[in-house]
């Protein structure tokens, strides 16, 4: 059954100080997330590992009220360049691309809550990040994401094995000891406390959402969707797309 499936941030292509994109990782109402840098150069972009390898169904990314990027791209791989860096992208493989709203209806005080729908194997995901919406609040022109769920299935029989690895990957990446507070709810299949929390909890009581929902079109594009504005849970699906 598609689960929530945790991972680690292996490279980001900048951030500003106090929003790394290993914000990410976390899931609480107290986090801000990943900014880019002011004044950044485009496209900025963000490669996650993935804690096994898994087939991926659907992604779930909760937008910046303001700082928003037009466009987001999504690319997927089985492993890293040899010698990685954040421009190599010969081994990745692209799935699709998503348009996020302006946010101008709204007065840029709402976050966009975007769903799609994949199906893809791999254990490293990139995003790339285009130009951003320009708006009066975004003085420094950056983008940001506030979350990202990945909602999939192992690829690979799990066992003890598997389960050891994953906890020293998160040891690897973070520094911390697995039993640490901080990593609770970074893979889903063992830790089920504050890693739980919804994108509804995330928002937070002030900060309305407009929820979207896109899936991968016969044409090879992202078609769409525009939803009442509901939290996308878990045990909640979504009515798919006609495409």
């Amino acid at each position: 059954m598609p689960h929530k499936i945790g991972f680690v941030v292996v490279s980001s292509s900048g951030h500003e100080d106090g929003f790394s994109a290993r914000e990410l990782m976390i899931h609480a109402p107290t986090v801000s997330g990943w900014r880019s840098p002011r004044f950044c150069q485009f496209p900025q972009e963000i490669v996650l590992q993935m804690v096994e390898r898994c087939r991926i169904r659907k992604l779930q990314l909760l937008a910046h009220q303001y700082m928003i990027s037009s466009k987001i791209e999504f690319y997927i791989s089985e492993s890293l360049p040899e010698y990685f860096a954040p421009y190599q992208a010969e081994r990745f493989r692209r799935l699709g691309y998503v348009s996020l709203c302006d946010n101008e209806k709204t007065g840029c005080k709402a976050r966009e809550l975007k769903s799609v729908y994949v199906d893809a194997v791999g254990q490293f995901l990139k995003l790339i990040f285009h130009q951003n919406h320009a708006n009066k609040y975004n003085i420094y022109n950056q983008v940001a994401l506030v979350a990202i769920n990945i909602i999939g299935d192992p690829a690979d029989f799990s066992d003890e094995s598997n389960t050891a690895s994953r906890e020293k990957l998160i040891d690897h990446y973070l520094g911390h000891n697995s039993e640490d507070p901080a990593l609770e709810g970074t893979y889903a299949s063992s830790l089920r406390t504050r890693g739980e929390s919804t994108f509804g909890e995330l928002k937070g009581p002030t900060v309305p959402s407009l929820v979207t929902l896109s899936v991968l079109g016969t044409s090879g594009r992202w078609l769409p969707c525009h939803l009442p504005a509901v939290d996308d849970n878990e045990g909640t699906p979504f009515q798919r797309c006609l495409v």
